[in-house]
């Protein structure tokens, strides 16, 4: 009877444990950026194009901000009246595993940037976060300005190797189309 009640105890009261806790699968995470680039087809220029850099991420200090230098330049107006899709890729057994996630937006491109990464939207813009969403022509620089990527609307997502695609247009035409490599790492307490 003994033998059975220690193991139930020591699971019981985890205070008298010491040790380090078992990762999960998914949870809160921090995310940072390895790699930014286009994603045009037959080498098509696009109307809006970006050329990011990110400063590289330590991971033994999560809580510090990865900087961007570099541009957004874009030709035409970006706003609700357009569409977006975001198509996530996963890494797994050294290969990309396409669509592991993916969203469409219709009519609220704009909107869905501003929400969806508010840190991004707001250091690349230099806009308030209130009013009409819109995204004029012109050219939005950064210079090792700190962004933080802190996605409010998915607070737990599985870790891991991503490619972030994202899509952005009007009708049948296609305005932007931008990939960033990110990982995705448990959050520290």
């Amino acid at each position: 009877m003994s033998l059975v009640l220690v193991p139930l105890l020591a699971l019981m009261c985890q205070e008298g444990i010491h040790g380090k806790g078992i990762n999960s699968l998914m949870g809160p995470y921090v995310a940072y950026g390895e790699r930014f680039y286009m994603c045009e087809a037959n080498n098509t220029p696009l109307p809006w194009r970006w050329n990011l850099r990110a400063s590289h991420f330590n991971p033994h200090k999560p809580k510090e901000l990865q900087r961007l230098t570099g541009n957004l330049t874009g030709s035409t107006s970006l706003d609700d009246s357009c569409w977006a899709k975001v198509i996530m890729d996963t890494r797994s057994n050294n290969q990309w595993k396409e669509n592991a996630f993916m969203a469409n937006f219709k009519n609220n491109a704009c909107q869905t940037l501003k929400e969806n990464i508010p840190g991004f939207y707001e250091k690349i813009f230099k806009t308030q976060m209130k009013g009409a969403c819109i995204l004029k022509p012109g050219v939005y620089e950064v210079n090792n300005t700190s962004v933080d990527w802190t996605f409010p609307k998915f607070a737990i997502m599985p870790y891991g190797h991503y490619r972030f695609r994202a899509t952005v247009g009007k009708a049948e035409s296609q305005y932007l189309c931008i990939v960033v490599e990110c990982k995705l790492i448990p959050k520290p307490a």
